[in-house]
């Protein structure tokens, strides 16, 4: 009981010593309920994050099987980017075309001599007006055209001399100053693209032309008699298939690598403490050993319906690996993880896209093999499925666990204070038997 403090004077014995003596005997038990506690926590963190892994699996599963992954593109090459660069923007025809540049697109440009004014003046640039203050340098006549959002040139202080620039491209672009600080004009006409595509002439303000082969932008860059610009026709984009199997096989290997782990740490006997207890919560689990025999059953099946030499994974560069050379299975052979042969993949995509698209489950209407792991999956993964239940068992065990430390504690806090009662009686009681002793010995002298 709180508040009650024994010193033994009158009965002569530690009190306290021997409180806590057989409180701590008594408390010995608890320890066993803080290792069972550790174990069951530990078994908690592992199929909680084993069911990460699988659920991580299964979203890279589905993305095999996703239109974002089989969805049709275009792709356009140019035989001289330094000369005609292009990019699709929309649907275009498929096929080559050629390009000629006669001439580039370029911006006006003009050049004054500056006399800083000796009052406040204003400059005008492209019928824009520019204050400048009395004794403004050519730097601080470049700042404030610069400054300017509507004047639509660049200005720039060229060895002493004001050289102003059209941000547009393009014949009708102008770059005109006028006023008391600038002198006659040096300028540069600005100039239009002339170019053909596939024999056609065309001109245009801009080296960004968007209008000349329907879907496609054209930058033009330099000029040349002829290059090709080719356009692809629609198809499954390669570069996508390719890292969408590559994230299902390290997302496979990631699974593996989780249960393994968890299912070959031995557990420590007779723990003597919770880093020990810890050890080995998932040792041999037969549950996870199902998943990993269910998952790799699936992998190393041929998938029903299809054309044979187009069924199974390893048609497509996916396999546990080969040997070490020496006709010793790797490590990860051992293990069961997955090798990825990306080469393997795309000669697969070059010679026959359709049928890998069924073979990873892509094609509208045909299970493949994304539908087939999903199967198995989905029930360990959704919400009630058997990790869910495992996940909510070992929670309830938890929560037994933190109840009986509660009770086990309130049951030696009870003790403990009763002891003290007792002994706190027994303090009294011999003091007051030594008070009477006194006073007898006293009365007989």
């Amino acid at each position: 009981m709180a508040g009650i403090q024994l010193t033994g004077l009158a009965s002569g014995l530690d009190t306290e010593s021997i409180i806590s003596s057989l409180i701590s005997a008594e408390s010995a038990p608890r320890n066993n309920i803080l290792l069972t506690q550790a174990a069951t926590q530990a078994r908690s963190d592992a199929l909680k994050d084993v069911s990460s892994r699988l659920s991580a699996l299964k979203l890279a599963t589905t993305a095999l099987r996703s239109a974002g992954t089989w969805g049709d593109v275009q792709t356009i090459a140019s035989a001289d980017t330094t000369k005609v660069a292009a990019r699709t923007i929309a649907g275009a025809a498929s096929g080559g075309h050629t390009v000629t540049v006669a001439g580039l697109a370029r911006a006006t440009q003009s050049t004054y001599d500056f006399t800083p004014p000796a009052a406040a003046d204003t400059l005008t640039v492209n019928g824009v007006a520019i204050p400048l203050t009395a004794g403004a340098t050519l730097d601080d006549a470049v700042s404030a055209i610069n400054a300017s959002d509507t004047a639509g040139v660049f200005a720039v202080n060229v060895g002493g001399k004001l050289a102003l620039s059209s941000k547009t491209t393009g014949a009708a672009s102008t770059a005109a100053a006028t006023g008391g600080t600038v002198g006659a004009a040096s300028t540069v006409a600005g100039a239009d693209a002339n170019f053909t595509v596939d024999g056609v002439a065309y001109t245009r303000s801009s080296n960004i032309v968007n209008d000349a082969i329907a879907g496609v932008e054209l930058t033009l860059k330099g000029a040349t008699t002829g290059t090709e610009v080719t356009v692809s026709p629609p198809g499954p984009d390669p570069d996508a298939i390719v890292n969408a199997t590559k994230a299902f096989v390290d997302a496979y290997n990631n699974v593996v690598d989780g249960i393994r782990q968890q299912t070959t740490e031995q557990r420590v006997t007779n723990p003597a403490n919770t880093t020990d207890a810890r050890k080995g919560s998932l040792f041999n689990d037969t549950g996870l050993n199902s998943v990993l025999t269910s998952l790799r059953g699936t992998l190393s099946a041929a998938v029903p319906g299809l054309a044979a030499g187009m069924d199974q994974l390893s048609e497509i560069g996916i396999s546990t690996g080969a040997s070490t050379g020496s006709g010793t299975p790797s490590a990860d052979a051992i293990a069961g993880k997955l090798t990825f042969d990306s080469g393997a993949l795309r000669t697969q995509l070059d010679k026959d896209p359709q049928s890998v698209k069924k073979l990873l489950g892509g094609s509208p209407g045909t299970n493949g093999f994304a539908q087939a792991l999903e199967g198995v999956l989905t029930p360990l993964t959704q919400a009630g499925g058997t990790f869910d239940s495992r996940a909510s068992s070992v929670t309830d065990q938890l929560s037994s666990i933190a109840d009986q430390l509660t009770r086990f504690d309130a049951r030696i806090t009870a003790h403990s204070d009763q002891l003290r009662k007792q002994f706190a009686a027994l303090e009294t009681a011999m003091q007051a038997n030594q008070a009477t002793l006194a006073q007898v010995q006293k009365q007989f002298g």
